[in-house]
């Protein structure tokens, strides 16, 4: 009979189509041995069967079968499986709270499905039911500031039908008040910092740590999902939040960066940068040290027919490569569609330099991300890690050496893949083990 051997950790990462198993060992306080991935297992998700874990435990018997019996200390998840975190987001201004708001849940990992600004319609709150968040947002007012609106929209939220957990991170002079108003109709509600305390200044990082604490509330309950807490004895995190987590820490060893993500729906792109000097002294707009956005419509399978269009013509792939291409024609099908989700992508995610016309004359101005001082360009996912020329494709998001008005990585900016498929779990692994050895999994993986 054989004895399971002792490890530091599983994480387990749960797609809307595939669960990922990963063992990892040498990763805890005063472990001797070296950091290291010890091996992987692969499942098809199970979300659909009504019991996410059937693929974890397949999964799980996958990983095993390659390197035997094991005896975890921590297990660990992340999710973007059952709509992943579904959430909406209200401010004051669309340009201020809202957009404030909107920063914080992009960059917990959430699926924002509705932002609005200004007093809730009966339009927006029917909106809201529609899309059956497992979040709320709710912010509003500077601080010191408007206090009307914010406790107007408690009020509106406390009316729907449906009961999702509300995070208030708005003015804080009323959020005792808006938090009455909401736990009085039956809410779960957190309360965090003003995401917008001040005009120009954002304070987004304390409201995505409780974003996340309310997903692993929220996600054992989902349908499909209870079992996740059977597995998990360390913590859940949405998968995109995880991945932004990890950007950090290798930003703080590296240097700015920026991460891309190309999947079968949508094109993810994180960024952690405060930009260079010179963008800096001409910006219009304040941006977060760390960002995350996703583009809904760029990936090489459910959206591969919007990307195609991107393409000229007279290279489009016809057809289009199935989910997971087996041929030569459909491998090349789906680089090609897989470069266009990532350039497209990254060149969204990026600002630009625009001109006004003032009685002073000519004046440029930087509006939106800069991503000049981003000098590593890493590569993650199955689209860029999988498919043939991932680097290439990374590659092809640089600037030109002509320049150009869009903000984007400088074309000498290197570029790196994560072959090990590790990022998104050491996000969740740093939330239990020590950041340097997080960082050499991520190193090792990257070849960096």
């Amino acid at each position: 009979m054989s004895t399971a051997r002792p490890v530091d950790a599983l994480v387990a990462e749960i797609g809307s189509t595939t669960t990922v198993v990963s063992a990892f060992d040498g990763i805890a306080e005063g472990s001797s041995a070296p950091p290291q991935l010890l091996g992987q297992g692969f499942a098809p998700t199970s979300v659909a069967a009504g019991d996410v874990g059937i693929g974890m435990e397949a999964a799980q018997a996958s990983l095993e079968a390659a390197v035997g019996p094991l005896d975890p200390a921590v297990t660990l998840a992340t999710s973007s499986a059952a709509g992943g975190l579904r959430m909406t987001v209200h401010g004051l201004t669309q340009k201020m709270t809202a957009m404030a708001a909107r920063e914080a849940a992009l960059g917990a990992g959430g699926v924002v499905e509705l932002t609005t600004s200004g007093r809730l319609r009966e339009s927006e709150l029917e909106a809201i039911e529609r899309a059956m968040p497992g979040l709320i947002l709710l912010a509003g007012g500077v601080e010191g500031g408007d206090t009307e609106v914010v406790l107007f929209n408690a009020a509106q939220l406390a009316r729907l039908k449906v009961r999702p957990i509300v995070v208030y991170a708005g003015n804080s002079a009323v959020s005792g008040e808006a938090r009455a108003i909401l736990e009085a109709e039956g809410f779960g509600v957190r309360v965090t910092s003003n995401v917008y305390p001040a005009v120009d200044e954002l304070d987004i990082v304390p409201a995505r740590h409780v974003i996340h604490d309310a997903f692993e509330e929220h996600i054992i309950h989902a349908p499909g999902m209870e079992r996740i807490a059977e597995f998990v004895n360390g913590g859940i995190l949405p998968t995109p939040g995880a991945v932004l987590i990890a950007a950090e820490l290798l930003a703080d060893a590296l240097g700015d960066l920026v991460v891309i993500d190309v999947g079968g729906a949508t094109t993810d792109v994180h960024s952690v940068t405060d930009g260079s000097p010179e963008m800096a002294a001409i910006a219009t707009d304040p941006q977060p040290h760390a960002k995350r956005t996703v583009e809904g419509d760029l990936g090489t399978y459910v959206s591969a027919a919007h990307v195609a269009e991107l393409i000229p013509e007279a290279e489009r792939p016809d057809p289009l490569p199935p989910a997971v291409p087996s041929t030569a024609g459909e491998t090349a099908a789906a680089v090609l569609l897989a470069g266009t989700a990532a350039r497209v992508g990254v060149e969204r995610h990026a600002g630009q330099l625009a001109h006004l016309y003032t009685p002073k004359g000519r004046q440029t101005v930087a509006r939106g991300r800069d991503l000049t001082a981003c000098r590593l360009l890493v590569g993650t996912g199955g689209a860029l890690t999988r498919l043939p020329g991932g680097e290439e494709m990374l590659a092809s998001v640089r600037a030109s050496t002509a320049g150009g008005e869009r903000l984007l990585p400088p074309a000498d900016a290197r570029v790196a893949l994560d072959r090990d498929y590790v990022l998104a779990a050491c996000g969740a692994l740093s939330t239990r083990f020590p950041a340097d050895a997080v960082v050499a999994l991520m190193r090792a993986s990257l070849g960096v």
